[in-house]
């Protein structure tokens, strides 16, 4: 009998998430599906993500995890309940890739950097009883990558499937860890490869899981037509989302081919519409687009038929408390079809987290029980121009506002008339209202908890006493 290996994605402890509340954006990780790929035919795998089904523990030879921050605590605790029953683990991903030496307390390997180069030799390594505590991977050409094997996901997602076709980030936002794991060199799978995939997928819509499926400059907008066009030209008939950089609605050539080929919406990080608070983030690709011309974009997209979801975030030393006013001023007014408004979030890795925790502003520093909190939708810093909890109640009634039933409605409709393409509207109305009642929970969750911390504690709360002092 081949050996087991059990792939894992652990949920978050809290146990919210998009599943949860019914979000129509849920979709397979697609790191997971490639390690099952690279894995010998005659190991047996099963791949459990925890965002969607319970993990039983069952058994196996070995237990390969990986997580973000968020998780990184609650993968740590999977970890452990295996090894005390004499099962090896290993843990990759991000959070693990940026802090090794906390991951190997409590895995028996760790894998830095992109698993693919080295996961193999991993394998052969266990199998010979001489599992090594660290493997390096390298960031490696994306030609001739396995098919991911996403059969293997369960089919609780809204969305069945996601493709990757590039990755890396030219860009170096001062909050975003993904040019530091995955390069800033962006690196393109071949189109054909790529098209055979999705030609593959047992699913109608799926998910382009890159950071930027358009990338910058003309030779990337001329590779995006093309496979847009290749899945015109095979007849493939499914229907996509992805996440865009500002640049996606520049070139109508881009927009008429990916509205063809079944585009329905795109995710756009604009992240605020005050130049200050970009520069604070050192977003330069959006600096240099100019604020003033994302209505224009956002209209040029919808134009097209196409969804615009924006991603906007709260807490910047640009922030003042005007952030709660003029955020959702701009997406009601910019004709926003559904917005993600996240809390600036320190991550390891970042030069935020580096600046923020030299300037001892860091107030969840209880690691790694810590990292459950930074989630994006809580204040683990202290801001610069109001308190953590200004922030947090801030962002809450920022959703409170966008997400009503009411205002849900009323921006579904607005979603029709500026697209005329019925999908879109329903996926916005799914998306706001999932949203708002994700983050009503989540915020209720945090209340009570940090409530119940408070009954414990002590009366005097030196963090508190501080942050008071630092806000002017």
């Amino acid at each position: 009998m081949g050996k087991r290996l059990l792939l894992v994605n652990p949920g978050n402890e809290d146990k919210l998430n998009a599943a949860s509340v019914g979000l129509f954006f849920t979709f397979p990780p697609p790191n997971l599906a490639y390690l099952a790929a690279l894995t010998p035919s005659d190991w047996e795998v099963r791949i459990v993500d925890e965002n969607v089904e319970p993990l039983t523990l069952e058994d196996a030879d070995l237990v390969g995890i990986t997580a973000m921050t968020s998780n990184a605590h609650r993968a740590y605790q999977i970890s452990e309940q295996y090894r005390q029953r004499g099962i090896k683990t290993v843990m990759g991903g991000i959070h693990a890739s940026f802090l090794p030496s906390e991951a190997i307390r409590f895995v028996d390997s760790v894998v830095i950097g992109e698993a693919e180069s080295v996961w193999k030799g991993l394998l052969h390594d266990f199998e010979n009883n001489r599992l090594q505590s660290f493997y390096r991977g390298e960031r490696t050409s994306l030609e001739n990558l396995p098919k991911p094997r996403n059969n293997l996901y369960s089919h609780r997602y809204r969305i069945a499937a996601s493709v990757q076709t590039s990755r890396g980030c030219p860009m170096d936002c001062e909050f975003c860890s993904v040019t530091a794991f995955n390069g800033r060199t962006y690196r393109q799978r071949p189109t054909e490869e790529v098209l055979d995939e999705i030609e593959g997928l047992n699913c109608r819509e799926f998910f382009f899981s890159d950071d930027n499926i358009l990338s910058y400059g003309k030779k990337a907008e001329e590779r995006a037509i093309q496979l847009f066009r290749g899945m015109i030209e095979r007849g493939l008939n499914k229907h996509w989302v992805s996440q865009v950089g500002i640049d996606f609605g520049n070139n109508p050539e881009v927009l008429k081919w990916a509205k063809k080929s079944g585009c329905l919406g795109v995710f756009i990080g604009f992240e605020s519409s005050s130049e200050e608070s970009l520069q604070h983030m050192q977003k330069a690709r959006n600096l240099k687009f100019g604020v003033t011309r994302y209505k224009e974009t956002i209209k040029r997209i919808h134009d097209y038929g196409i969804g615009v979801h924006g991603a906007f975030i709260c807490g910047s030393d640009g922030d003042k408390k005007d952030v709660f006013q003029r955020t959702p001023e701009f997406i009601l007014n910019s004709q926003i079809d559904s917005a993600t408004i996240t809390i600036l979030t320190p991550l390891p890795g970042t030069r935020l987290y580096d600046k923020l925790k030299s300037e001892g502003r860091l107030l969840r520093t209880n690691y790694p029980q810590d990292w459950k909190h930074y989630d994006t939708t809580q204040a683990v810093f202290m801001p610069k121009h109001m308190t953590s909890d200004e922030l947090e109640e801030g962002v809450y009634q920022i959703y409170r506002h966008l997400t009503s039933k009411a205002t849900s409605l009323k921006r579904a409709l607005n979603s029709f008339i500026q697209t005329r393409n019925l999908r879109v509207p329903a996926i916005a109305y799914s998306l706001n209202r999932g949203l708002g009642s994700f983050v009503t929970r989540k915020y209720q969750w945090v209340m009570k908890e940090r409530s119940l911390s408070v009954e414990s504690s002590q009366p005097s709360n030196p963090v508190e006493d501080r942050e008071k002092c630092l806000v002017k």
